[in-house]
């Protein structure tokens, strides 16, 4: 778990100082799982009781609703996968995940978590402060939503989230996560591949 250790200590430091025997105790709650593409990371009847964070790959987080399927976000490297709110709460995850890459993941479970947080207080402090990143970055993305036209909307959520380029995350997810329809991102995506092509034709 060299690597991985070294991963994890980057996304402690971004908010907190653990060193020594606090970073060792934080880092044991922790195992490597890698999962393949198309895997269910959790599920919506489970009780959500672990916390996962990305080292590698894409995730997207989904739920349904009236037997649609909608992309509530994606996550890449360095994000945790898990509904913040129910920390101190065993209730049900109402929001499914699925891996659209190979991903590699750090695993811990929720009651570890809890009891490390009794005592050890930075651990607290710790989550608190990704809730708080958690919570900006949804502030941002409905802001966001409210950008028009379609096409400048998208090309603020690729700043935000480079990654969403890649082939994996479909049409569907990116116009999910624009609140549009699907064919309407799809006539924007050809719309642009037009003239691209238009300059590079040699008579």
């Amino acid at each position: 778990m060299k690597i991985s250790r070294s991963f994890l200590r980057e996304f402690v430091n971004q908010y907190i100082s653990l060193k020594g025997e606090e970073f060792q105790q934080f880092a044991d709650i922790f195992t490597e799982i890698n999962c393949k593409k198309g895997s269910i990371l959790t599920e919506s009847i489970d009780i959500d009781d672990k916390i996962i964070l990305i080292t590698k790959g894409i995730v997207r987080e989904y739920s349904i609703i009236n037997n649609e399927d909608h992309t509530i976000w994606i996550n890449g490297v360095g994000e945790i996968v898990m509904d913040l709110s129910t920390l101190a709460v065993d209730s049900p995850n109402n929001i499914m995940a699925e891996a659209l890459t190979n991903v590699h993941l750090l695993v811990a479970e929720k009651s570890a978590f809890e009891e490390l947080m009794i005592n050890m207080p930075k651990i607290s402090i710790l989550m608190n402060m990704v809730y708080q990143h958690t919570l900006s970055s949804f502030q941002k993305h409905m802001l966001l939503l409210k950008i028009s036209p379609t096409i400048k909307r998208e090309e603020m959520l690729f700043k935000l989230k480079p990654f969403l380029f890649r082939k994996e995350v479909k049409v569907k997810h990116l116009a999910s996560l624009l609140n549009v329809h699907p064919n309407s991102l799809s006539r924007i995506h050809n719309q642009k591949v037009v003239p691209s092509l238009e300059e590079n034709t040699t008579f």
